[in-house]
């Protein structure tokens, strides 16, 4: 993958790694070779804020994100088991809220202590609760969420095809524009009408919006995140076909 990115000339990728289990050793030895290709990483953890091991996991995700080169930041993931075992579940509730802010600010705190920021992605809670009952993207970084150690990754199609609410895309687009400097990087990725697609084409915000203010306010980190393939060869033909449509159209 390292060397796939350097012949395309990427400048980063990003390594999921959703529980933190590469080992140090395995993070460094990873991290000379990515230094060796001029490719930077951003390590990417998975787990649930919610869950009782994201701390225990953000620690040793720490750990690993140090000794790579690349933006001083963690990624980590926002919802967890309690959207996953409940299909039906739209936003998170009073209590999961509250467990919610108070992990994930305890977590940037000590990612902040280490030289790094944490950053948390939109997925598949709704776009905004009632702020009472309900809890979206919206409360998660406004006044009743996290604080300001924490940073957003935003994903571009997960507010349509993995977010289960229906959100309108302009008030996705007011969202994206009041919260532009918390972004920390991007996941480039194709939803149409409601759709992941495979490979970057379009989105049902235009993509165009996102760049556009992204590239205005210099957040130059954006990977290109698409489905899973079923064979390496589908993944690296799908990563070229995306780079050309963005090459012709943006």
């Amino acid at each position: 993958m390292i060397d796939f990115a350097r012949y395309q000339g990427f400048a980063f990728i990003e390594i999921r790694d959703p529980e933190a289990n590469l080992t140090l050793e395995e993070c460094k030895e990873l991290a000379v070779y990515a230094r060796q290709k001029h490719v930077e990483v951003v390590y990417a953890l998975n787990v649930g804020a919610i869950s009782p091991r994201y701390l225990e996991v953000l620690v040793r995700g720490i750990a690993n994100t140090l000794v790579f080169d690349g933006p001083k930041m963690i990624r980590s993931g926002c919802n967890g088991t309690e959207f996953v075992n409940n299909e039906k579940k739209l936003y998170w509730t009073t209590e999961e809220f509250a467990m919610l802010v108070q992990n994930i600010n305890q977590g940037a705190n000590s990612a902040k202590k280490a030289g790094l920021r944490l950053s948390v992605e939109n997925a598949r809670e709704g776009l905004r609760g009632d702020g009472v009952e309900t809890f979206g993207t919206t409360e998660l970084f406004g006044v009743q969420g996290v604080n300001g150690n924490v940073d957003w990754q935003l994903d571009t199609a997960n507010f349509f095809s993995v977010s289960r609410s229906k959100n309108d895309p302009n008030d996705v687009k007011e969202f994206f524009k009041e919260n532009i400097e918390r972004i920390s990087y991007t996941h480039l990725k194709s939803s149409i009408n409601g759709e992941n697609q495979p490979i970057i084409c379009g989105n049902d915000l235009s993509l165009e919006i996102y760049l556009d203010l992204l590239s205005k306010k210099s957040k130059v980190y954006i990977v290109i995140e698409l489905p899973a393939a079923e064979t390496l060869e589908a993944v690296y033909s799908n990563h070229r076909k995306s780079i050309i449509y963005l090459s012709r159209s943006y």
